[in-house]
């Protein structure tokens, strides 16, 4: 009995002593990711933003950014987590993968769930006219201004309550089918001006503007009603927990800006300098709202 007893006490005072050690903490995904030089972007497989080429190569607006924010912190693998638009969310919260890179929107809603890089770009709408911009066209303003300045977009979206908003009168716009059609209209003297997102109009003059079209710059984006620019804010996606990976590359993407890189980077997928967020707005503020 002495020595079963020796024993048990041996065994309590052993599990007590363990007990009483601080636990190991699991590295986060920033110190993961350094140790091994890679991270797992989830993403939609979305032009321009992030997607895969035919080769299997990995890029787009959002990914490049990524890529040159990462290098400093000596993470320079990036392998592609592909799935619907939808999934994710949710996908990072489960851990699928570490971050979303699809030029996901900054919003209110999101921001309940998961947490966010201060903004990569601002996505505004915008004007093309004919090369040169003879109408000195610089804003919606200036079209309602006009007595004869015609503006075109498309049916059923979103732009042409900005339209009316701004004042232009419905006989001074037109309205088209598709996108190519507004620009074929465009080239052909039918309206002054075309109002689009950015990046689909930045894609639609490369692939049918020709050296006729070109994008009005500089252009005072249309205000919503309570007179804030209406402009919608892409940035990485985190789990919340990762806010000292979401602070490493909110100072890189910070520095890219401040040198100018950021634009540079972002300009062979069709984005300008006026597609870039002051400094001063951040995650933090777009998602309360202010």
């Amino acid at each position: 009995m002495t020595g079963k007893l020796a024993r048990l006490k041996y065994a309590a005072l052993a599990t007590a002593l363990f007990a009483s050690l601080p636990l190991a903490e699991a590295a986060s995904t920033l110190e993961t990711a350094k140790e091994t030089g890679k991270i797992t972007v989830g993403l939609a497989n979305e032009k321009p933003y992030a997607y895969i080429e035919v080769d299997g190569k990995l890029t787009g607006a959002i990914i490049e950014v990524l890529r040159a924010a990462l290098a400093p912190l000596g993470i320079t693998q990036i392998e592609a987590s592909v799935s619907e638009f939808s999934a994710l969310v949710p996908g990072v919260m489960a851990s699928r993968f570490d971050i979303i890179g699809a030029g996901m929107y900054v919003t209110p809603k999101r921001c309940e769930s998961i947490a966010f890089t201060n903004p990569l770009t601002q996505i505004a709408t915008v004007l093309a006219a004919p090369a040169g911009n003879p109408n000195k066209i610089h804003s919606l303003e200036d079209i309602a201004a006009s007595p004869t300045l015609k503006i075109g977009s498309q049916v059923g979206t979103a732009q042409v309550e900005d339209l009316h908003r701004a004042g232009i009168p419905d006989d001074r716009i037109v309205l088209f089918s598709r996108d190519v059609e507004a620009m074929a209209g465009l080239r052909a003297g039918r309206v002054d001006a075309i109002y689009y997102p950015a990046l689909e109009l930045g894609e639609l003059i490369a692939k049918n503007g020709g050296n006729e079209v070109e994008r009005v710059e500089p252009f005072t984006i249309a205000k919503g009603p309570d007179g804030k620019p209406l402009l919608n804010f892409q940035s990485l996606g985190f789990r919340k927990e990762d806010k000292d990976f979401i602070a490493a590359l909110n100072e890189q993407i910070a520095a890219l800006h401040s040198l100018g890189k950021l634009v540079e980077i972002l300009k062979p997928f069709g984005f300008v300098a006026q597609d870039l967020p002051d400094l001063a707005i951040t995650a933090d503020k777009i998602c309360a709202g202010t």
